[in-house]
């Protein structure tokens, strides 16, 4: 029970300040191609008994650095489906000549309770990293928002910034596959960042507001589960969404009474 607190603690700080950069720079579209592509380094995995955080390294390398050279060319929703879309095939393509090894399933919803000491050691590396990328490039990523010619011309190294948050991005997302599962990674990473934007009112209050969210759903919905014994991720992804309505109608009421 140990080791699943503490990776639930280390996903939400993990991806409470990656969510919010998603969501400034609009790379919704990449979480969900990196869920599907995950499911390729998940297959790997399995098949060559690999740690799945070296398969995603890997899987990691070619889809953050094939979307951050394409996009320009056929725009970031284009580029994220064309090579996540080739990444589930070939993944179901393994799973289909290794049925025996390959639990597609398992891959698709996660399973919290496989959580081990490597898998704790492992978010503890990428939360360092994650921290130390935003903590250095902080003011330079929301220059960058905010107007990305100027911050070119201030001489910021804008596409070099991209390029290590998509890799950081792509990951810390392999990493939790194993963990909440491809098809809801999307959920744990956006859903609270999008709750915390409707209540901040600057981006360090959002990145904050967007980890605490995260740590009262994760723990609620692991509380729950338990008792239950239903499924971590879905009811974390249910818990996120409720959140997330409340906070809409609670602010909508707000301008009403202006």
């Amino acid at each position: 029970m140990t080791l699943i607190i503490l990776t639930i603690i280390l996903i939400s700080l993990i991806f409470a300040p990656l969510g919010c950069i998603s969501l400034w720079k609009k790379y919704v579209y990449f979480g969900d191609g990196l869920s599907h592509a995950s499911l390729l380094a998940g297959s790997i995995s399995v098949i060559i008994n690999l740690p799945i955080i070296y398969a995603g390294f890997v899987v990691a390398m070619i889809f953050a650095i094939l979307v951050f050279m394409l996009k320009n060319h056929s725009g970031n929703g284009a580029i994220v489906i064309l090579a996540s879309s080739f990444m589930l095939s070939a993944a179901l393509i393994l799973s289909y000549m290794n049925p025996l090894q390959i639990n597609i399933t398992n891959l698709l919803f996660g399973d919290i309770l496989s959580t081990t000491l490597e898998d704790v050691l492992t978010l503890s590396i990428i939360l360092i990293l994650v921290i130390s990328f935003v903590g250095y490039f902080y003011n330079q990523i929301i220059l960058i928002i905010v107007n990305r010619d100027i911050a070119q011309i201030k001489g910021i190294k804008v596409k070099t910034i991209e390029l290590v948050f998509l890799l950081i991005l792509s990951l810390s997302v392999f990493s939790t596959i194993k963990i909440v599962g491809a098809l809801l990674v999307t959920s744990i990473l956006l859903i609270p960042t999008m709750t915390a934007r409707i209540i901040s009112s600057a981006p360090t209050q959002m990145i904050i507001n967007s980890a605490i969210i995260a740590l009262l759903a994760n723990f609620l919905g692991l509380t729950i589960s338990f008792y239950l014994d239903i499924p971590v991720t879905p009811i974390i992804t249910i818990i996120n969404t409720i959140a997330f309505v409340l906070a809409y109608l609670i602010s909508w009421a707000k301008k009403l009474t202006l």
